[in-house]
């Protein structure tokens, strides 16, 4: 089972990970030593000097993003416990970049690092959240008034090394 030290020191790992890669992409890249919410990093480009807030998410093992659904879409449940998804919510920072990275058995050498924007993950966890309603005629099996979702490493397999957003 996951402990607070235990989740505060992967999460340690995977920011400091994420800057060294940026910092061979040739960015000054550090995280904060502190809390600073929506972001974990600012990542500086070495010759414009433009800085990019990047938010890092890190897993070893299973969901590498535990949410619930009402932080992504208009959501409301009716009193027979039927669950209904409206408009996706407005992101106050659509375009920032966000980096998974996966790390198993403590194995730094088998990092994997999922580049995407905070509007991709949007549409992948309404995208999950949608099939697993439809799967259970809009309710949920266990707990009928969970907004529990989240992703794994395999919804986002496309965004694999897409190191690219940041030039």
């Amino acid at each position: 089972m996951a402990t607070g030290k235990g989740n505060k020191l992967t999460g340690q790992i995977g920011e400091h990970l994420v800057a060294a890669m940026l910092g061979t992409m040739g960015y000054y890249a550090s995280p904060y030593a502190g809390n600073v919410p929506g972001f974990d990093l600012t990542a500086v480009n070495s010759d414009t000097l433009k800085s990019v807030p990047v938010q890092v998410k890190t897993s070893n093992g299973g969901a590498v993003l535990q949410s619930q659904i009402d932080r992504w879409i208009e959501f409301h449940i009716d009193n027979k416990g039927i669950q209904h998804l409206g408009n996706p919510l407005k992101l106050d920072h659509p375009d920032m970049i966000w980096v998974f990275v996966s790390i198993r058995d403590n194995d730094l050498t088998k990092a994997k690092f999922f580049v995407c924007t905070y509007k991709d993950i949007q549409k992948i966890v309404i995208k999950n959240y949608k099939i697993f309603l439809d799967k259970h005629n809009g309710r949920r099996p266990r707990n009928p008034n969970s907004k529990h979702s989240g992703i794994n490493a395999q919804n986002i397999e496309q965004f694999e090394n897409n190191w690219q957003l940041f030039k």
